[in-house]
């Protein structure tokens, strides 16, 4: 017999509006696979009497998302805010056993931990696919797909916006603040894009991916992050004069019993997939030891690619319930056999380094100098047209690999020599 499972909405902004017309579209094929309809119950606002899109019996709003946790006519919850009391709103709806479904990246990146393990205990199910890659169903692959995989590498492009940015300035369009700008006018960048072209909202997303592929229970914090702000029009060019494009990828390798977990601009070979994903899209290219290279592409963001992710989870969720079956969260939970993130200032890389240099002899054995006394061996040199004007020529390094700490304290110690204007630019190089 068909069960009716009630839902709690908290938030009915772009994703939870796409949420409500997908549940009211109900395709068959959705309720075929339930067995069971999913029912909005109560729908939690910050505005009560704000006109939306779509539209929702008044009778459903609520202004405290607290209640909407504790109603029992409410046995799933889908929090979508975002908001500073998420954690609260999720966390009272596990003890409850009640079932939830989040997009919040943030969140889980932090605390998930907490959560997966609440719960558990809870006999609750938390899904969370909506959380990365928008409707590309990245989550639900790793965690059922390539169940029978080591898997062995992930790289990502995992933000649209810098993403967006960098395409723009790849194809001429402008510098990095005038491209910003463009895809602000677009509605491809907040306000405050701060988030986005840091990197630190790809780091949250990979912090969730690298606990599902490599069993880290690292959070954010601790993964590698730089964001685009400084890459400049001449490192576009530079890097296609070498075969490169720029990307901001993240990266998760193993590297013995450690993983690599990084999320940087990379240069990429520019016949390589990630650097031909192009504009908002966002793409997963993972290594798994039975089945290879497999790729995953599509719109990381947007209300309909990301609300289609939520109710898929809602679906599985109805199923679980309805079927009897338990709680499917137990795969999230790592005990002493956490894999540790390994130090950034070990991982060894190839490095693309752009300098002004005086126009005097000696100045290129010197840089040289610098980078021998760090082990740094040099692959190739290009040296430009000298500045007329200032005296000084761009001069190009790329080289070979070497550790990241050696890099950092070369460039420390060209800072200190009287032979360069500015500061000298790097950009980490990686073979896909």
């Amino acid at each position: 017999m068909s069960k009716t499972i009630g839902v709690g909405l908290i938030g009915l902004g772009t994703v939870g509006g796409g949420v409500v017309r997908l549940l009211q579209d109900s395709p068959c094929s959705m309720r075929r696979r339930t067995g069971a309809s999913l029912a909005l119950k109560r729908v939690a606002v910050r505005d009560l009497g704000k006109s939306r899109e779509v539209p929702v019996d008044a009778s459903l709003l609520t202004g405290d998302a607290m209640a909407l946790v504790r109603d029992p006519q409410v046995q799933m919850v889908v929090e979508l805010t975002g908001a500073p009391q998420a954690y609260e709103w999720i966390s009272e709806a596990l003890r409850a056993g009640k079932d939830v479904v989040t997009a919040n990246k943030a969140l889980l990146a932090e605390r998930g931990d907490e959560l997966f393990r609440l719960a558990l205990e809870k006999g609750a199910d938390l899904m969370f696919e909506a959380s990365v890659a928008g409707g590309i169903p990245i989550i639900r692959m790793l965690r059922n797909g390539l169940v029978a995989n080591r898997v062995e590498s992930l790289y990502g492009i995992l933000n649209g916006t810098t993403n967006y940015i960098l395409t723009q300035m790849t194809r001429g369009a402008g510098g990095y603040a005038e491209t910003l700008r463009h895809a602000q006018e677009k509605g491809y960048a907040e306000p405050d894009p701060t988030l986005d072209v840091s990197g630190q909202d790809a780091a949250q997303k990979l912090a969730i991916l690298c606990r599902i592929a490599f069993q880290t229970t690292g959070t954010a914090k601790q993964i590698f992050c730089e964001g685009i702000e400084r890459i400049e029009p001449q490192d576009i060019e530079y890097a296609r004069e070498l075969g490169y494009t720029i990307k901001l990828l993240a990266i998760a390798k193993r590297r013995g019993e450690e993983v690599e977990a990084r999320v940087h601009p990379v240069m990429v070979p520019s016949e390589a997939l990630m650097a031909n994903i192009h504009d908002v899209f966002n793409a997963i290219e993972v290594v798994g030891s039975s089945v290879g290279t497999q790729v995953f592409y599509g719109r990381g963001a947007g209300q309909m690619p990301t609300a289609s992710a939520v109710v898929a989870d809602m679906v599985e969720l109805a199923e679980r319930r309805n079927s009897g079956a338990g709680p499917a969260i137990g795969d999230m939970i790592i005990g002493d056999e956490a894999t540790a993130i390994a130090d950034m200032r070990q991982v060894e890389l190839r490095y693309y380094l752009r300098a002004l240099a005086c126009d005097r002899p000696g100045v290129l054995a010197q840089i040289a100098r610098v980078l021998a006394e760090e082990r740094i061996s040099i692959a190739s040199v290009i040296q430009k047209e000298r500045d007329l004007q200032g005296g000084t020529v761009p001069l190009i390094i790329v080289t070979h690999e070497a550790p990241e700490a050696g890099m950092q304290r070369a460039l420390a110690a060209l800072g200190r020599l009287d032979i360069l204007e500015g500061q000298a630019r790097v950009i980490r190089i990686e073979a896909l």
